[in-house]
């Protein structure tokens, strides 16, 4: 940074101080003092963003980019521009600045970390990693590029080496409240609860770090107003000038603590506060979404799906798992994945990826979509054979494989047309009961509509649309699976799964939580515990706070509540 004025420097020395509002006010008055400093813009920028205020630190690294007078003055602004997008939860744009500022400076390590977070989040685990181990060996081991290896080799099931990682990164920095809270996270995902929890209490009892709050209720279940609830409450009056994220998570953490109390009032009062807070930070764009939806709709008729009989990739079982967030698809892909013939593969990014590369060379293409039969046949065995190359490790054992990311559900006709082998399971639960759930869960990343009512329900009568389609166009390609039917009667709901994967029930996946298979999902404590009908209805408990929801979603919900009474019904009876 450049800046030189008295102002400026004050700043800087709040923002070392941690003191992040008293530091943006004074960058923000340094940058109308000196306003062609690209310094003062870039500090400006680094403290918004740190203060939540994503849209005032976007035009500030804008600025500095422009005001830059060397390229490496313009790589760490394109940087923090990256960082920005990162904190948005947009990964192709993070991606896109980081690589930019790399261009311009090749051996910046801040940059490579950056990117390595952002090839995360968009599932690109081996490119992810392989950009960490630049950062290390242009920059040399530091915590951040360590956790952020760990993440890495974590979402690639390489837990051994993660911890490594860790260990390396504690090593440098042993009171890393960070490095510690992806530990507990790595023993959470090995099933290691008391360690975890152990881990995350040795966090707080040494830091206030929110994050550690977070995880830690999620593994308790409140039975009293206890000194957990009564510290995040001073943490929380504490924490007004606090990071937003802080506050966020502390609002998040008490949220469920009251909601273990059955004070619902209470909790959706602080999940209001929460959610609202950290809303302006992702700027999600609801009618892209369902652009995108609608498009995919229009193209993937019966006709089309139908079109290329011989373009399929055969030999490849994999099992998609797909549903909105919320809704049962850890539950399904932990059982599933506890049958002797199936490895459970965890949220794969890499059919995305690969219907990308394939949308891209259809797209290009001035017929489309008249494509040539033989070309598009083609394409489509390329492309299975693509996804076959990125599944390979998933395969070297068991002969099916389970892949439940969140947005296959957009790709139910690409699938059925790409990889004609493979199955596909539905995993459906209540309107009220996914958009609570999705309302009250502090995602990690990738769900940005999930900080408001109206975007939820946007986004959910989008999927539904998408589904009600799917049942339409290729209604033999997938199974259905209601979470009700299948907490009520598991047995029955899972050999009917099992009879349309083509796989003999076996009894080992009705005691899935005895499972060692590692998950980083947000369902992991849920999956380690038999089948409970805690939280079935939790909805309920929340009628008057999810009136106006229920009006939205009135004709969806109408829909669900009459074809899960049939199904109980046939259960009822013993009719199949």
């Amino acid at each position: 940074m450049q800046g030189t004025t008295k102002t400026f420097e004050q700043a800087l020395d709040a923002f070392r101080r941690n003191d992040a509002v008293e530091a943006r006010r004074l960058a923000e008055a340094a940058t109308k003092e000196q306003p062609r400093d690209p310094g003062s813009h870039q500090l400006a920028g680094t403290t918004a963003m740190i203060t939540g205020d994503m849209t005032a630190a976007l035009g500030f690294f804008g600025e500095a980019i422009r005001l830059a007078r060397s390229n490496e003055q313009a790589a760490y602004a394109w940087t923090g521009l990256g960082r920005c997008h990162l904190n948005m939860e947009q990964m192709e744009k993070a991606r896109a600045a980081f690589r930019r500022a790399l261009s311009l400076l090749p051996h910046l390590p801040p940059a490579y970390a950056g990117l390595a977070f952002a090839l995360i989040n968009l599932g690109e685990y081996a490119d992810a990693e392989a950009a960490a181990r630049k950062a290390q060996e242009v920059g040399g081991e530091d915590p951040e590029t360590l956790n952020t290896l760990a993440r890495a080799l974590m979402a690639q099931d390489r837990l051994d080496e993660a911890n490594e990682a860790l260990e390396a990164s504690l090593r440098l920095e042993p009171q890393l409240a960070d490095t510690r809270i992806i530990y507990a996270n790595l023993q959470k995902a090995r099933g290691q609860m008391t360690e975890a929890e152990k881990t995350y209490r040795k966090v707080l009892g040494e830091t206030i770090d929110a994050p550690a709050w977070v995880h830690l209720v999620q593994m308790k279940t409140f039975k009293e107003r206890d000194e957990d609830i009564e510290k995040m409450e001073r943490l929380l009056a504490a924490s007004e000038n606090s990071q937003i994220s802080i506050r966020g998570d502390l609002l998040f953490a008490l949220a469920k603590a009251y909601d273990d109390l059955g004070e619902s009032d209470q909790a959706f009062a602080y999940l209001e506060e929460a959610n609202s807070l950290l809303c302006p930070m992702f700027g999600y764009d609801p009618e892209s979404d369902e652009a995108r939806m609608k498009r995919i709709e229009e193209l993937f008729t019966p006709e089309f799906i139908n079109r290329f009989p011989d373009g399929g990739q055969t030999g490849i079982q994999g099992i998609f798992v797909v549903s909105m967030p919320r809704s049962g698809s850890t539950l399904m892909e932990q059982m599933l994945s506890s049958h002797p013939q199936v490895r459970g593969g965890g949220e794969l990014a890499h059919f995305q990826r690969v219907a990308t590369e394939l949308s891209y060379k259809w797209g290009a293409q001035p017929d489309f979509p008249n494509l040539d039969c033989v070309m598009a046949a083609a394409d489509l065995r390329e492309a299975g054979h693509r996804y076959g190359e990125l599944t390979t490790a998933l395969r070297l054992i068991q002969p099916w494989f389970t892949d439940k990311s969140l947005t296959n559900f957009q790709y139910i006709g690409l699938i059925r047309m790409m990889l004609p082998d493979a199955r596909i399971v539905h995993a459906r639960r209540h309107p009220l009961a996914t958009a609570l759930g999705v309302y009250r869960q502090r995602f990690a990343q990738g769900i940005s509509y999930s900080y408001d009512f109206a975007h939820i329900v946007r986004y959910y009568k989008a999927y539904a649309r998408m589904m009600e389609h799917w049942r339409r166009a290729c209604p033999e390609a997938f199974v259905e699976v209601f979470y009700e039917a299948l907490i009520a009667d598991p047995e029955r709901e899972l050999r009917r799964v099992c009879d349309f994967i083509g796989i003999d029930f076996d009894p080992a996946i009705l005691e899935f939580y005895r499972s060692e298979r590692p998950v980083l999902t947000a369902s992991v404590v849920q999956v380690r515990e038999p089948i409970s009908t805690r939280g079935l209805e939790r909805h309920k408990r929340y009628a008057k706070h999810l009136a106006p929801l229920a009006e939205q979603l009135s004709d969806e919900i109408s829909s669900y509540e009459a074809e899960l009474e049939q199904i109980l019904a046939k259960m009822g009876s013993g009719g199949s």
